[in-house]
């Protein structure tokens, strides 16, 4: 998708667009798959955003990538133990099929870069136990640059829908790059830090973005915001819209390191 009104480098968007999670050969528990409908969330966000941003008539440049498919059993399902090659060239061990949002997120990042953009941000749904850390409080958000994060924190206090930032550490890089056999892998080593994991492992494919993590605002309860009905609740739709007005603000754009 693209929006432009402004002569100036574009902010990228990438919403993750698994249409259906079963989990592949790795078979989601039966009480989850009720809302894996809802595991394209990021794509829907992204979509939903670009059309407010059209319908607000900011004068901003937007791309909005929406990389989509299902993952469920089937006979060209991916196997455990199977290697692939991303777009620049990085191998990539498939440790456990259930964790394929990282995947689908990881060629749509390299493809971002070719737009020269002033900024890349993904939303997924890549860790289930974003629940456990935050419930339905606030959207997990994974940066390297300082710059983003105090954009989007600011814009999530004047929507409500608020964020919270998790760590990118090396200790999660390196658990993501600890198998012989490839460059990185779906999982890592050990059972904790799934979250950071998963945004750890993504870093491997861009040099500088953001990261948002969905996984525990997809589905509301219906009860915590007087806007959204139970079920499939969209956010945080509504910080990132904000979050692409406060750039045209030029002494809080975004800005790509030197």
């Amino acid at each position: 998708m693209e929006y432009s009104c402004a002569e100036e480098r574009p902010i990228v968007l990438v919403g993750q667009g698994v249409t259906y999670d079963a989990g592949g050969l790795c078979l989601i528990e039966k009480r989850e798959l009720f809302h894996m409908r809802a595991d394209m969330t990021g794509a829907a966000v992204v979509v939903a955003c670009c059309r407010a941003v059209a319908g607000l008539r900011l004068p901003v440049n937007i791309r909005g990538l929406i990389p989509l498919c299902e993952n469920v059993v089937g006979c060209n399902s991916v196997r455990t133990g199977d290697m692939v090659e991303s777009m620049n060239g990085k191998t990539i061990e498939i440790q456990c099929t259930d964790h394929e949002d990282v995947l689908v997120l990881a060629d749509a990042l390299l493809y971002a870069q070719n737009f020269c953009p002033k900024c890349i941000i993904d939303v997924g749904t890549c860790s289930g136990y974003m629940r456990q850390a935050l419930d339905e409080s606030a959207a997990g958000v994974f940066t390297n640059s300082e710059i983003l994060w105090q954009q989007i924190k600011h814009a999530s206090m004047h929507t409500g829908d608020r964020v919270w930032r998790f760590p990118l550490w090396k200790y999660y890089s390196k658990a993501v790059r600890a198998g012989g056999r490839s460059d990185v892998q779906n999982y890592g080593i050990d059972r904790g830090g799934r979250p950071c994991k998963a945004a750890a492992f993504l870093r491997e494919f861009v040099p500088q973005w953001m990261h948002i993590d969905a996984t525990n605002v997809m589905v509301t309860k219906g009860f915590e915001y007087e806007y959204l009905r139970k079920g499939m609740a969209g956010r945080p739709t509504r910080t990132l819209v904000e979050f692409i007005a406060l750039t045209i603000c030029k002494d809080t754009a975004p800005r790509l390191a030197k």
